[in-house]
């Protein structure tokens, strides 16, 4: 398990990183967006602190795997209907957005793979029957 939340704490500095250095371009082209982008960044780093402290957290693991879906899906609709109140239209895809997608993908399938109940994978049925 150790090594699935470390794919996830470095997906999300990783991106955080990514998020970060697009702000100013938005900012100036679309505040909204850009805003969105701080927010973004900060919840990521946010995820990643707290993974990184909390690993056997279900919760943690569950809101990472959760934001990175929410990242994912919010690029797809604003690369084809743009985001309402956010952008003015569709952005066009990008290189620097897809391998920022691809790697938030790679982290939410190990996200989604991290424990969703206290103590790991097994079954309640079979926790409740050893002795």
């Amino acid at each position: 398990m150790a090594r699935r939340v470390t794919v996830v704490i470095v997906v999300g500095a990783a991106t955080a990183g990514a998020h970060a250095a697009l702000v100013p371009r938005h900012l100036e082209r679309e505040p909204r967006l850009g805003v969105a982008f701080v927010a973004a960044t900060a919840l990521l780093l946010a995820a990643a602190v707290a993974l990184a402290y909390r690993p056997d957290d279900a919760t943690v693991g569950t809101a990472s795997a959760l934001l990175l879906a929410a990242l994912i899906g919010a690029y797809g609709l604003n690369v084809t209907t743009g985001l309402p109140w956010l952008s003015d239209g569709p952005e066009p895809v990008d290189l620097v957005g897809l391998v920022t997608k691809s790697v938030e993908g790679i982290g939410l399938l190990f996200s989604i793979q991290l424990p969703t109940i206290k103590g790991g994978f097994d079954s309640l049925t079979h926790k409740e029957a050893r002795p």
